[in-house]
């Protein structure tokens, strides 16, 4: 169910929101159309783009470059983060409440899509966008407008916005990936269900006039490499524009050019289905470049696919600098007046970028009106739009066609509109880490779990095991949050350990080891990789912690990842586990036979020891801020894992294939939908401390053959039954592969549908039905036509990826 958008008592209504008064006085509304509710969106946009100077325009085009207009009523729009929850400061604690004022923070993007749960990422975009109201009603006291020219205490980067940069709807095309923590997994179908569910609950509320919030698809399009730094090959830099070594291979760069195949039917999925499904009201260009484009001037799929093809009428931001990067300059350090102020300034050079403007007009008209980006998230706007349409590199008609956009989504959100008609505005603290917020955080962590291996059922345990806690992850706090996350307290009295020992769970404890292998009680900084693997004293701890698992009953070793091992602007270089905490491992299962592994990360981990060694491995990723209580629940049994991979965990030496390589068929393939190598664990895989079995309801016709024009949908009806012990939930994944005749560009295995049901009690059975439609067979062939498969033999499989209810079928 998703949760209800939470209104406060109104006891007065915030200051920061007298729009469309003078001088945000509270008065007499201003007489203009623009502040009149009841005209249409479009009437009222004409109408303000009239009052505004061009140098205003320009300024409003420009993330923080335009302030607040008193003599309009006008607040810009401001915009934050909301990855996986909203990236705030904290705001004043409800009164009678144990709220601690701070923003909720979900498990990250890899563990949401672990859920497959379409109910639980609605009600996640609810909190978000409730939380942000809240925060954003309560203002800032000691922002940067408070008291300034009359104008009363405005909302600052110290508390949130509602307009946010998120989601990262990307895919994890190759697992080192430094940002696969932020997104739901490697396949288009499920990361596409993912945004629509979470951008529609977060931008839509109980109100059908107003937005709640609004978000950002990003980064469109094919954003899945940071690079490699520090640099790991011996070759020169490359030449700026160009790519040529794993080493010179950057965000800032590189040029995707994989098959139209993969085009259309990989890297663009999630972003159509969030311009038509979920109608996100913002889209974020990338640092990349596509099939020699950079993204932000790619009119082909900004504006003719996007916005005309798929009718889209939202506003494009960039990402930040990545306008700059066209031009190899960084316009960051320019002091007043810019050069729109009719000032001077020599940009700073950016070696490395896509060299494909040599102007500053430019590259203003590349962006603005090649690229149709609207708003400019860097300093390029800001310094040079105004002096560039002063000479007539762009038009008037260019920078009022971008503001309206921009403008249209404000009066959408209700920022020019009378508070007192708002519900939204009323949302107050109570609505900020409540408890009803505090209770889907905890779901979220739960169902974020993936068991991945129970050997002789040594989990759960039962209680009054006595237990060592060991690893670097252990007592984690704040590193339980991932990146991209709010100003947050909670979190500091709910590691895992703290959980164990808040519940009566008899423990030990010892931290092991680091999370690679540096001197002892030393921090090498970011980054992190390759860890080195020679110093004795980080070895110390190793020792000592075997010894404390020798003389409990059971192990429990918490390891994997954190910001300074995969992060936002590197690649790893492998996804082995780091050597220091295998050896932890192995040190610790040599003198206790019952050790169970937890994994904390974002992109997958390896190791042989996860699939061979260990009795029990569970995959946590990172779990938010109450994971450690959902990680102690699931080991002692009051919860019961129920996650699925969401990325295909390969075996460590995968990092033999260069990461360079676009194409998701070659070289033996990659991702679920075109790798046939072994694996370590696959996508989709998951177990439980129950049984399920999946049946096809007596009765249905299957047929053994079908016209793929004229004979679809397939609709299936199948019986879950648990036949295990123990009340769990149950996902159940649907698959198509072909298996003979069909054609070469259609995937080998596509995930079509997924469920989750919830608590099926032990000898129940359950009723699903799932719906085979002919989009599900439809693929882009290396041409870019888009064809049917109209011929072959197709196996639909529905249930357990290792014990799935099958049926074949010939399609002609």
């Amino acid at each position: 169910m998703v949760l209800a958008v939470m209104m406060a008592v109104a006891v007065g209504l915030p200051p920061h929101y007298h729009s469309c008064t003078f001088n945000f006085s509270g008065g007499a509304r201003l007489p203009y159309k623009y502040c009149d509710a009841s005209l249409s969106v479009e009437v009222r946009v004409v109408d303000l783009l009239s009052k505004f100077t061009y140098e205003e325009k320009c300024a409003g085009l420009a993330a923080g470059a335009l302030g607040p207009i008193p003599r309009l009523g006008f607040v810009p729009l401001s915009g934050g983060e909301s990855t996986h929850g909203v990236d705030s400061g904290c705001g004043t604690p409800a009164a009678g409440t144990d709220s601690t004022g701070c923003p909720t923070s979900f498990p990250a993007g890899i563990g949401l899509g672990a859920s497959y749960d379409r109910e639980l990422w609605s009600a996640i975009g609810a909190v978000i966008g409730t939380e942000a109201r809240g925060l954003n009603n309560q203002g800032d006291p000691g922002g940067a407008w408070a008291g300034a020219a009359g104008v009363p205490s405005l909302p600052t980067n110290g508390v949130s916005g509602i307009y946010f940069l998120d989601p990262n709807i990307n895919l994890i095309r190759d697992p080192r990936w430094g940002r696969c923590q932020e997104v739901p997994g490697e396949d288009p179908f499920l990361t596409a269900e993912y945004a629509v569910y979470l951008i529609n609950s977060t931008q839509r509320g109980s109100d059908r006039k107003y937005l709640l919030a609004a978000s950002t698809a990003k980064h469109f399009s094919m954003y899945d490499m940071e690079g490699y730094i520090p640099r790991t090959d011996p070759q020169p830099a490359p030449a700026s524009g160009s790519c040529d070594t794993p080493g010179g291979c950057q965000r800032w760069n590189f040029d995707m050019k994989p098959p139209q195949r993969d085009f259309d039917d990989f890297y663009l999925v999630p972003f159509k289905a969030a311009v038509q499904r979920a109608k996100v009201k913002s889209l974020m260009c990338s640092y990349n470049a596509a099939y020699g484009k950079p993204t932000c001037a790619d009119n082909g799929a900004n504006d003719v696919m996007v916005r005309k093809k798929w009718k889209w009428d939202g506003f494009f931001i960039s990402d930040c600098t990545a306008l700059e990067l066209m031009q190899n300059v960084k316009w960051d350090s320019c002091a007043h007046p810019y050069p729109s102020e009719g000032g001077h300034c020599t940009p700073d050079p950016f070696p490395g970028g896509h060299n494909y403007t040599h102007t500053v007009d430019e590259t203003v008209r590349a962006a603005l009106v090649t690229g149709t980006i609207d708003y400019n998230c860097g300093a390029l706007y800001k310094t040079n739009l105004y002096s560039s349409l002063q000479r007539g590199a762009v038009s008037d008609v260019d920078v009022d066609t971008a503001f309206g956009r921009i403008l249209t989504t404000q009066i959408e959100l209700g920022m020019l509109d009378p508070m007192e008609d708002q519900p939204y505005v009323r949302i107050g603290p109570e609505s900020v880490d409540s408890n009803a917020s505090r209770a889907v955080a905890l779901r979220a962590a739960h169902e974020s779990l993936v068991l991945l291996k129970n050997d002789n059922r040594l989990l759960p345990f039962r209680r009054g095991t006595r237990v060592a806690f060991i690893g670097p992850h252990a007592n984690s706090t704040t590193a339980l949050l991932s990146n991209y996350y709010g100003q947050n307290t909670l979190v500091n009295t709910n590691s895992p350990l703290q959980a164990a020992v808040r519940e009566g769970h008899d423990m030990t404890y010892h931290y092991g080891c680091n999370i690679c292998d540096y001197p002892y009680g030393t921090s090498p900084g970011f980054p992190n990789l390759p860890c080195p693997t020679d110093h004795a004293d980080e070895r110390r701890g190793i020792g000592e912690a075997a010894s404390v698992a020798m003389v409990a009953e059971a192990a429990v070793i918490f390891v994997g990842l954190d910001q300074t091992s995969e992060a936002e602007n590197f690649d790893r270089q492998s996804i082995a586990l780091p050597d220091n905490q295998a050896a932890l491992i192995s040190a610790v299962l040599r003198v206790q036979p019952n050790t169970v592994v937890v994994l904390i990360h974002g992109g997958p981990v390896s190791s042989p020891l996860l699939k061979h060694g260990v009795p029990a491995v569970i995959d946590a990723f990172y779990p938010g801020e109450l994971g450690g209580p959902a990680i102690v629940d699931t080991l002692f049994g009051r919860y019961v894992p129920a996650g699925k991979l969401p990325a295909t965990v390969y075996h460590d030496d995968f990092t033999s294939r260069d990461i360079r390589i676009t194409d998701l068929r070659a070289n033996g393939g990659i991702t679920h939908r075109w790798f046939t190598g072994p694996v370590l664990y696959p996508f989709g895989h998951g177990l439980s401390y129950t049984t399920f079995t999946y049946n096809w309801v007596a009765g249905q016709a299957l047929p053994s053959s079908i016209n793929a024009a004229t004979q679809l949908p397939l609709r299936y009806t199948m019986r879950v039954s648990n036949t295990g012990p123990v009340t769990a939930d149950c996902v159940v994944l649907a698959f198509v592969s072909r298996t003979r005749g069909s054609h070469a560009d259609l995937p080998p295995r596509r995930l079509v549908g997924f469920d989750r049901t919830r608590q099926v009690e032990s000898g129940e059975s359950r009723t699903l039905h799932f719906e085979l439609t002919a989009d599900v067979l439809r693929f882009t062939d290396d041409s870019g036509v888009s064809q049917l498969a109209a011929a072959g033999e197709m196996r639909i499989e529905i249930g357990d990826v290792a014990s799935p209810a099958i049926h074949t079928v010939v399609l002609h």
